[in-house]
């Protein structure tokens, strides 16, 4: 290594901007999010959402419905009378 020049300091402009603490000084913060996070949802929401109670069969019908809307293409065969009128009940169970 040869006399002379040494390393080069270059000063990292916006480096101060990576070491700067992520929690806001306010104290009210917690209190903030308690409240957002506890809000009642808006009463015209209230009536787009609706609870079904189904059966572990139903889950199952359900999925397995899913599976055959998601790959059309693959080929099945046709389900069986007793299927075909269970998926029936569940798509009524799902429209009420």
């Amino acid at each position: 290594m040869g006399k002379g020049k040494g390393f080069k300091r270059v000063s990292l402009i916006g480096s101060e901007e990576l070491f700067r603490p992520t929690k806001p000084d306010s104290e009210d913060t917690d209190e903030v999010i308690s409240e957002v996070v506890d809000r009642r949802p808006p009463q015209e929401a209230d009536k787009l959402l609706k609870t079904v109670h189904l059966s572990p069969e139903e889950v199952d019908l359900m999925l397995e419905a899913i599976q055959v809307a998601k790959y059309p293409d693959r080929p099945r065969p046709k389900p069986s009378l007793d299927k075909h009128e269970r998926l029936d009940r569940l798509r009524g169970k799902l429209q009420d």
